[in-house]
């Protein structure tokens, strides 16, 4: 299996690489600033022949540009695309709110998935069975929003839930898979150290109860990285 991850540095993005070389796929690892990626680089080293790492920032539309050269050079079809980069913004509270910071989540956190998904179509198409993950926020979900604050982060996530639906209805008669995954509340740099569940416990879930079974006919549906669907 050929996948291209994005936001592979460090936390989810990272585990998601270990553990599908793991599995024995070819996985192109893209993150900002690849020399300072130490975890990346030493997986590097184990998995000499079966891990390339790409600069990637998924908010500049020419970096996307430039990492899609580099893939294809490598390859000439990708399998699963996992689209996992992404930033938080804090609690950050009605009054803390600021045009800068809306506008900076959402263009990681939403348009970025899309640009990249858009920019890497004909590879997928060339793909076996392929398939687009993005990763969302079960706190994105509109219908079981309980609380205020996080406006930007929440947002953003509620964004790219549809921009997923529109995604998956648009490439479903190319034969391409598009799904959103909450992975969970995370013990990462950004979920912090009282989050529920390990980054192994999220990647792992997500892998075995999620994307070893996903087919077409999942396609453009919201899931909890258990495998329960999620309401939007």
């Amino acid at each position: 299996m050929r996948v291209l991850i994005t936001g592979a540095n460090r936390g989810i993005g990272l585990e998601l690489t270990r553990q599908l070389l793991s599995r024995g796929a070819r996985v192109f690892a893209t993150c900002h600033q690849p020399l300072y990626a130490a975890y990346l680089q030493n997986l590097k080293v184990q998995y000499a022949n079966d891990l390339t790492i790409t600069p990637l920032d998924v908010a500049d539309p020419g970096s996307i540009e430039a990492a899609f050269q580099a893939v294809r050079k490598s390859t000439n079809a990708l399998d699963l695309l996992i689209n996992n980069a992404g930033v938080g913004a804090g609690d950050e509270p009605l009054g803390e709110v600021t045009q800068e910071t809306l506008l900076r989540t959402y263009t990681i956190n939403a348009a970025g998935p899309i640009l990249v998904a858009q920019r890497f179509l004909k590879l997928l198409q060339a793909g076996d069975q392929p398939r687009i993950v993005n990763l969302t926020s079960g706190i994105g979900s509109i219908g079981n929003r309980d609380r205020g604050g996080m406006y930007s982060y929440t947002a953003s996530k509620a964004a790219l839930n549809m921009l997923n639906r529109n995604l998956a209805h648009d490439v479903y008669d190319l034969g391409i898979t598009s799904i959103v995954i909450d992975p969970g509340w995370v013990q990462t740099d950004m979920g912090g150290p009282n989050a529920w569940i390990t980054v192994e416990e999220s990647v792992g879930g997500m892998l075995n109860n999620v994307l070893d079974g996903l087919a077409l006919e999942h396609s453009g549906r919201f899931y909890h990285y258990s495998g329960d669907e999620i309401d939007w």
